[in-house]
C-alpha cells in the first residue's frame, strides 16, 4: 500500500487493527465480517497482527522481559521463573527464525533486529488463526540492507500462507516481493493492480495526483510582516551581508546521515526533500541541538559550532528549528500564547508590559491567531493556529537561519497561506530559511533549490526547470 504524506494510509492501519472505528463500510477478515474492529484485541481475535516503525521495546530491559510485557511472565508462587522465561522466549524467536539472545538489553540491538523481535511480538498476539499481517513503515527508519533482512524474514511469512500488507514509501522494496500495488490519495483508492503492471515513474505520478490546496505564487501579496514584528522589539534584519554562505556543513555524520554538505546563503529558502533513512529526520534535529552529530562540522558565518552542541547553543548561534511535533517539541501546552512566545527571551520583556503586548498583538495580527488572545493555553489551540504562534516565536528572534521541520503537516488550508507569507517575507528580509518538506508541491513553489537525501548523502541539488512536483517526487520516492 502506497501514498503520499496525508493520503490515509496510517489511518486504514489503524482502522484495520481497531485503533480507530470507521464512520461506515464493513470489513471482511476470513469468514467474518464486521462493521467495525472495536480494539486491538479485538483485531487479534480475528486473526490481524500489525508492526508499527517503532519497536514496543524499552531499551533498558532485555528482550525476553519486553516481550513478557506483551505474553505475560511465567510464575511460580508468586515469583518469576526466569530459566523458564528464556527458554520460552529462544523458542519463539527459533519459530520465526529470529537470531537475537534473549538475554540482550534491547538497547544493544539493531534496528532490523529490533524490527524482526516486534513482528514476533505481533505474530505472537494472535493466538490462533492468523490472516493478517501488517507492516505499517516498519522499513522506514532501517538502512537499505537490514530492511532487505527483515523483509526476507516477511516473505517466509507470506509462503507460509499468510496475507501480508506491506504499507511502505520504499517502491524499490516491491520489486520481487508484492503481487498487488495499492494507491491512496486524499483517502481514496486511486490505483489497485499487479505489482509488475505499472512502472515506479506510473506509481510516484499516482501517488502525487494534482496538486490540491494553496501553494504561493509570484503573483501572491507581499506582506511586511516580519519587519512589523522585528519593530515591535527594535530589531533589523540578520547582521551577515553579502554572499558568503550563512550556515556550511560539511560531511554531516549521524544514525542515518553519513556524509551531508551544503551550503545556505543569505535571503535563500533551500528545500530539503527525501525519506527518513536518508537523514531528512534527522538532519533538522541536528541543526538545533537536539541530537548531537557524530561527524562534520557546522559553521554559522565565520563561527565553528560543537559537536555536542545543545539548542540553546544553536539559538545563540542564529539556527532557530520549527520541529514538526508543534505539542511536545515546539511548544508547552499548559502554558499560554504570551509565555510560549516570550520564553526563549523572557529576561528582555521583564516589567516590559506595553512591548509584551505590543508583540503580542503583532504576532496574532500578522497570523490571524484565533482565538485572538494573549492568555488563551497553547494546548487549547487548533494545530494550524499553534504552527502560526510558534512560527512567529522564532521570526520574532530574527534568526539568521530558520529550520522549518515540515512545518505545515496537519495545517489547515488557511493557516499554511498565512505561514508562506511570513516565511517568504522572512526570506526577502535576509534570513536564510531550510525548508524541510513531505508535500513536493510546496518545495517546488517556495523554494530557489531542493536538496534531496538518499542512503545518508545529498544525491542531488534540484534548480531552474527542475524544480517541479513531478521531479522532486521521482528523486524522493523512487
Amino acid at each position: 500500500m502506497l501514498g503520499a504524506n496525508g493520503s490515509g494510509k496510517s489511518t486504514l492501519a489503524k482502522v484495520l487493527t481497531g485503533v480507530y472505528q470507521p464512520e461506515q463500510g464493513e470489513i471482511v477478515v476470513g469468514a467474518a465480517r464486521v462493521g467495525r474492529i472495536t480494539s486491538p484485541s479485538h483485531a487479534n481475535e480475528l486473526g490481524i497482527a500489525v508492526v508499527h516503525q517503532e519497536a514496543p521495546l524499552i531499551d533498558s530491559m532485555t528482550v525476553s522481559e519486553g516481550m513478557a510485557l506483551f505474553r505475560g511472565y511465567p510464575t511460580a508462587g508468586g515469583r518469576v521463573q526466569w530459566n523458564r522465561l528464556r527458554e520460552e522466549t529462544s523458542a519463539m524467536l527459533r519459530a520465526f527464525d529470529v537470531d537475537v539472545d534473549p538475554d540482550r538489553l534491547a538497547g544493544t540491538l539493531s534496528p532490523a533486529e529490533r524490527a524482526l523481535v516486534a513482528m514476533v511480538i505481533a505474530l505472537d498476539q494472535v493466538k490462533s488463526g492468523l490472516q493478517l499481517l501488517i507492516l505499517d513503515e516498519v522499513t522506514a527508519s532501517l538502512p537499505e540492507r537490514q530492511a532487505a533482512t527483515f523483509l526476507d524474514r516477511v516473505a517466509a511469512v507470506a509462503r507460509a500462507g499468510t496475507a501480508v500488507l506491506m504499507v511502505t514509501h520504499r517502491l524499490a522494496e516491491l520489486q520481487g516481493r508484492a503481487d498487488t500495488v495499492t494507491v491512496l490519495r486524499n483517502g481514496k483508492v486511486v490505483h489497485s493492480a499487479p505489482a509488475d503492471a505499472v512502472d515506479h515513474k506510473t506509481l510516484v505520478a499516482t501517488m502525487v495526483g494534482a496538486h490540491q490546496g494553496p501553494v504561493p505564487t509570484e503573483e501572491a501579496p507581499r506582506r511586511d510582516i516580519v519587519s512589523r514584528l522585528w519593530a515591535t522589539v527594535s530589531r533589523s534584519g540578520p547582521r551577515s551581508e553579502g554572499q558568503a554562505p550563512v550556515l556550511q556543513a560539511r560531511n554531516l555524520a549521524g544514525r542515518f546521515m553519513r556524509d551531508v554538505s551544503f551550503d545556505i546563503r543569505r535571503g535563500e529558502i533551500v528545500g530539503v526533500a527525501g525519506l527518513i533513512e536518508g537523514g531528512i529526520n534527522e538532519l533538522p534535529q541536528v541543526l538545533g541541538g537536539t541530537v548531537p552529530r557524530r561527524g562534520g562540522t557546522l559553521r554559522v558565518g565565520e563561527r565553528e559550532l560543537p559537536r555536542r552542541m545543545t539548542p540553546r547553543a544553536a539559538l545563540r548561534a542564529g539556527l532557530a528549528l520549527l520541529p514538526v511535533d508543534r505539542l511536545r517539541s515546539g511548544g508547552i501546552g499548559t502554558l499560554d500564547l504570551t509565555e510560549n512566545v516570550l520564553l526563549p527571551e523572557l529576561g528582555s520583556f521583564w516589567h516590559a508590559r506595553s512591548r509584551e503586548r505590543r508583540v503580542m498583538e503583532e504576532i496574532i495580527a500578522c497570523f490571524d491567531v484565533r482565538p485572538p488572545d494573549p492568555r488563551a493555553l497553547f494546548g487549547r489551540l487548533s494545530g494550524g493556529n499553534q504552527q502560526k504562534i510558534l512560527l512567529g516565536k522564532w521570526l520574532l528572534m530574527r534568526p539568521s537561519v530558520l529550520i522549518l521541520e515540515d512545518p505545515t503537516s496537519g495545517v489547515d488550508p488557511n493557516a499554511r497561506s498565512k505561514m508562506f507569507e511570513a516565511i517568504a517575507d522572512a526570506a526577502r528580509q535576509g534570513v536564510s530559511i531550510l525548508f524541510f518538506s513531505t508535500e513536493p508541491e510546496q518545495l517546488a513553489a517556495m523554494c530557489t533549490r531542493v536538496l534531496v537525501l538518499r542512503d545518508g548523502v545529498v544525491a542531488r541539488e534540484l534548480t531552474g526547470d527542475d524544480l517541479d512536483q513531478a521531479i522532486i517526487s521521482q528523486w524522493s520516492y523512487s
